[in-house]
């Protein structure tokens, strides 16, 4: 039952990852507000990729052990943590809307789904 629950919550995140609206235009007070201290592409994607490792790392341990509290307190941090980078990328239109960040991004997140595949989930 926590594979299926885990798998759900990962699926969502995945979604609201990969699916930005990108007609949206926001504001420049909002997209700076939203980003907080990441306002350029590249440095968004770096601090990206280094909390998707870090997503990764804890999800093959929370599932080695499940019943660990504090790693299963960090899983849940970092479950809410994706949902900020989801809010995070859409604010940046300008790399949401360059097809090289956007592929960037893309090859990112696709380690999630990779590392669920070499864990038969």
């Amino acid at each position: 039952m926590k594979k299926l629950t885990f798998l759900i919550v990962l699926i969502s995140i995945l979604g609201f990852t990969s699916c930005g609206s990108r007609t949206e235009k926001k504001d420049s007070n909002q997209k700076e507000e939203l980003s907080g201290n990441i306002n350029d592409c590249d440095e968004f994607l770096l601090h990206y990729e280094k909390w998707i490792d870090e997503y990764l790392e804890i999800i093959d341990s929370y599932f080695k052990n499940p019943t660990d509290e504090t790693m299963t307190a960090r899983y849940m941090e970092l479950m809410q943590e994706g949902m900020e980078w989801s809010t995070k990328w859409v604010a940046l239109v300008d790399c949401a809307d360059d097809e090289k960040y956007e592929k960037r991004f893309e090859e990112i997140s696709k380690k999630v789904e990779n590392k669920l595949k070499d864990m038969g989930l």
